[in-house]
């Protein structure tokens, strides 16, 4: 097995781990909000509302990890991908890049 497959493997071992932690983490909590019969705005309000650092911690986590991929695949520094991508979110980093290549 060489190097490239050994690191995937131990990736998708990890996020296999982590997803089992969450679920199970989610599985024995009891304050898991009921949100039948409420509108996608009322969902989205009480997330926000209530796990807004959450959603800013796997924001900033997600730009880092496309600035990551876009130093490894375009070369490009990776200081410069990360502040791109959490000022103009991880996609639009992906067609600014892409953009910059058709030239």
């Amino acid at each position: 097995m060489n190097t490239r497959n050994k690191d995937r493997t131990i990736s998708w071992m990890l996020v296999l781990i982590a997803l089992g932690i969450i679920l199970y983490g989610l599985g024995t909590s009891n304050n898991i909000p009921d949100f039948s019969g409420k509108t996608l705005k009322e969902i989205l309000t009480f997330l926000v509302d209530t796990y807004l650092d959450f959603i800013l911690i796997v924001y900033v986590f997600i730009c880092l990890q496309v600035a990551g991929y876009v130093e490894l695949k375009y070369k490009k520094d990776y200081i410069i991908a990360s502040m791109l991508s959490i000022l103009f979110t991880p996609f639009s980093l992906l067609f600014i890049l892409k953009n910059e290549q058709d030239d």
